[in-house]
């Protein structure tokens, strides 16, 4: 939320499920039997605070409060590795263009 993307945390609870490699990817899921399409970084996060392995999901053009509620999310594609950027803005800029270029893959899809 803090630099315009906001996000799903997701926790996988099951141990014998495969985690991918970290980076940026194209994703979707049904949430509400609506398919919705974003982008799902897995990692560090070294810009913002450099914080314990995570997944995280911002859906497109998406509001609904998702807490608690238990999501399958389909990897399309992967964009890119995870980066360290100089600051929030270059970060910012970098997941702008991230979500350009989601679109036009998902559009391509469509």
């Amino acid at each position: 939320r803090t630099i315009d993307f906001p996000t799903a945390n997701i926790y996988i609870e099951e141990d014998y499920k495969l985690i991918p490699k970290d980076g940026v990817y194209i994703v979707k899921a049904k949430i509400d039997g609506i398919i919705v399409y974003g982008m799902m970084n897995i990692g560090h996060n070294p810009t913002i605070k450099n914080k314990p392995h995570s997944i995280e999901v911002h859906f497109f053009d998406f509001e609904k409060n998702l807490y608690g509620q238990q999501i399958v999310i389909e990897m399309l594609t992967r964009l890119r590795d995870e980066h360290k950027f100089e600051n929030v803005e270059a970060l910012k800029k970098q997941l702008k263009d991230d979500r350009k270029n989601a679109l036009l893959y998902i559009d391509s899809l469509l």
